[in-house]
């Protein structure tokens, strides 16, 4: 009876191991099952995400588009602008400028042509013709600045005065006159 006992409890073991068994297999294939259903799902997402990804980087692709061929309109209408304005600026300052220019030039002219002719009619007195012959035979400006030998000036009276110097032997020199 210790060997039946021992039989039946050996039975009962090896009954009960596989009923685990059952259990474990059952409990394999629902997580199986489960990672199965898992992995499609993910792969479906996967597929979704992928197409909402592409979705959405064709479209900001589009907006970059859009917005490159704005800023290019953008700055060619600024450029444009700004062409406009700098050449509406070089046009009124030269009208301006020229008016200005025009305006100067005639009484410029006008000072010059009253200054030649008070010069023309000095130079046909007396005193200008001398002094023309003095500078075309290079003393005048020896005379007008007081210097060659022998003569000095000094102050005297709020006033420049030219004297001339004898040298050690009494001799005193002077300007060619014409």
């Amino acid at each position: 009876m210790t060997d039946e006992r021992e039989l039946d409890d050996g039975l009962a073991a090896f009954d009960q191991l596989g009923r685990e068994m059952v259990e474990t297999n059952r409990l394999l294939r629902a997580v199986r099952s489960d990672q199965a259903a898992r992995n499609q799902q993910e792969h479906t997402l996967s597929v979704e995400m992928k197409a909402a990804l592409k979705q959405a980087t064709g479209a900001s692709q589009k907006a970059l588009q859009a917005a490159q061929t704005e800023i290019r309109s953008s700055l060619l209408w600024s450029g444009l602008t700004a062409f406009l304005i700098v050449l509406g600026a070089f046009g009124g300052g030269y009208f301006f400028g020229q008016r200005a220019g025009w305006d100067t030039g005639h009484a410029d002219g006008y000072q010059k042509a009253r200054n030649q002719e008070a010069a023309a009619s000095w130079a046909n007195t007396p005193a200008g013709q001398r002094a023309y012959g003095l500078d075309r035979q290079g003393n005048l400006d020896l005379l007008t600045m007081c210097r060659g030998n022998g003569w000095t000036t000094e102050r005297r009276k709020g006033g420049t005065v030219c004297f001339p110097n004898a040298d050690a032997k009494g001799n005193v020199t002077g300007w060619y006159l014409p």
